[in-house]
């Protein structure tokens, strides 16, 4: 195998993808690597304090709110595991310099040794709070469908979405916890005082959290931003715009909201006692129903719509990037120090823990800082889709023009009104029942992609990969137009 389509066509496995992906890969190690030798070299604040912070029980915690800085040591070795083995296959392969199908393999092996013990990290998360798991799954899985459904023209296929999110939920978590622990122990290092009390070091440690929430804040943006990246290169046959964008960074944002949605919702279930109006019932209230299009997912989604017009553009390529990253950062990191600023002022004259506060103005308080941001991500959203409903009249107007196409003038108007296609759709199932049906919708599917591979390809139509790609997609539609049954566009 020197290259291309796989997986049905999805993933663009060549040899430009791989080395794309291995290069994010050692990026992300590289990282760590850094994160590990600073949280090495820190200044100890307690007598017989461990070589690595994350192998400290920090005063006062225990349990789900060590899980938030602390890493099993079985975890850490497994990661240390992985890095040793992916860079000896890469000097392996860097020496044997491997081609066809052994390359892929050995890629993707490196891959999976390089990223996948962090994964271990929300697995381990998950797994130990399957109800709080469980409880979250359908909210996130509406807003996923939500996601698919509102591309319009040339949407990803659903299984890239289901690849979004869970390198949010695996990939994002796992690292961006990885780093953070390691980092809080370097920060409350430098900042503390051995010879300080105890009372005094547990302050030191929140001055580092408050550190710790911009650091967050960074890595995950970075961290999102290359699991987009990466996607558009593995599937840049598609159509990478500021829609494609924002499903995929959305998508991530959801993942890494799920697993952090379960360890909240565990954390202050049990301190509820303890913290006047935070509760495992309010934390799921605010993550998982008012604010599950906003938090994460509307960063993500902001994030990934600017990459995407970043992609797209010929000029200010970087200006747009650096843009969306920075705006990204300030929406997570502005959004938990305003609430928690605005909450602050406000509960000084209104009593915390009530209906009101609980329903109304806590959530609200939280949503403020987010406002902007959401607004923006809908207007990009907005303006993609009718850019591409612009896209989507032209390109099919084309293929069905194209003297060997498989879609006809007579259904070209069906296919570019999304109210006709429902319609066409829901006359067939009621002349023709539920298989008709959802075969006309597999053949209008089928179409769309078409007519999304001609605009996709409108520069490099002639070009061999591209003209056989058209023919897969071509001979695909002729292929369910000849299937029984009535499956016609325009209903009869």
């Amino acid at each position: 195998m020197t290259g291309g389509p796989t997986m049905g066509g999805l993933v663009q496995d060549d040899a430009l993808a791989r080395g794309r992906a291995l290069l994010i890969a050692r990026l992300m190690i590289a990282v760590y690597l850094v994160e590990l030798l600073l949280n090495y070299l820190r200044p100890h604040v307690q007598a017989n304090e461990p070589t690595l912070s994350i192998f400290q029980k920090l005063p006062g915690t225990s349990g789900s709110i060590g899980r938030l800085l602390s890493l099993p040591p079985a975890i850490f070795w497994t990661v240390l595991a992985g890095i040793v083995a992916g860079a000896a296959i890469q000097a392996f392969a860097a020496v044997r310099r491997p081609e066809g199908r052994r390359a892929v393999v050995l890629t993707w092996v490196t891959l999976v040794l390089l990223l996948g013990p962090f994964t271990l990290i929300p697995l381990a998360v998950v797994l130990a709070y399957p109800f709080q798991a469980l409880v979250c799954v359908p909210g996130t899985a509406f807003v996923l469908l939500l996601l698919h459904g509102g591309q319009r023209f040339a949407r990803m296929p659903l299984p890239v979405l289901l690849v979004a999110f869970g390198w949010g939920a695996l990939v994002v978590f796992g690292l961006g916890r990885a780093y953070t622990g390691l980092a809080f122990g370097t920060l409350n290092g430098y900042l503390g005082k051995p010879s300080g009390s105890l009372g005094s070091q547990i302050k030191n440690q929140y001055h580092a959290i408050d550190l710790m929430i911009l650091h967050l804040s960074i890595v995950n943006a970075f961290l999102v931003a290359a699991g987009v990246l990466l996607l558009f290169v593995l599937f840049r046959h598609r159509v990478t715009d500021a829609v494609t964008g924002l499903v995929l960074g959305a998508a991530a944002g959801l993942g890494y909201n799920l697993v952090e949605s379960v360890l909240f919702i565990r954390i202050y279930g049990s301190l509820g006692s303890f913290i006047s109006g935070a509760t495992g019932g309010f934390e799921y209230y605010v993550r998982q129903a008012i604010g599950l299009l906003g938090g994460q997912a509307a960063f993500g989604a902001l994030l990934g719509a600017g990459l995407g017009l970043a992609v797209q553009s010929r000029r200010h390529r970087p200006l747009i990037a650096v843009a969306a990253v920075v705006a990204a950062i300030g929406a997570s990191a502005g959004t938990e120090t305003l609430a928690g600023w605005f909450s602050h002022g406000v509960h000084d004259h209104l009593a915390t823990g009530g209906a009101f506060d609980t329903l109304i103005v806590s959530p609200f308080l939280w949503l403020v800082p987010q406002a902007p941001f959401i607004l923006l991500a809908a207007l990009l959203l907005w303006l993609g889709r009718r850019t591409r409903a612009a896209a989507a009249r032209t390109a099919v107007t084309a293929e069905a023009s194209a003297p060997d196409s498989a879609i006809t003038p007579a259904e070209a108007p069906y296919l570019t009104d999304p109210a006709l296609r429902l319609w066409a759709v829901v006359s067939t199932w009621r002349s023709y029942g539920q298989p008709a049906a959802l075969a006309l919708l597999r053949l209008q599917s089928a179409q769309l992609a078409l007519a999304a591979w001609r605009w996709q390809r409108r520069d490099s139509a002639d070009e061999p990969a591209a003209r056989e790609e058209g023919d897969r997609l071509r001979a695909r539609v002729l292929r369910l137009k000849r299937a029984p049954g009535p499956q016609r566009v325009v209903a009869p």
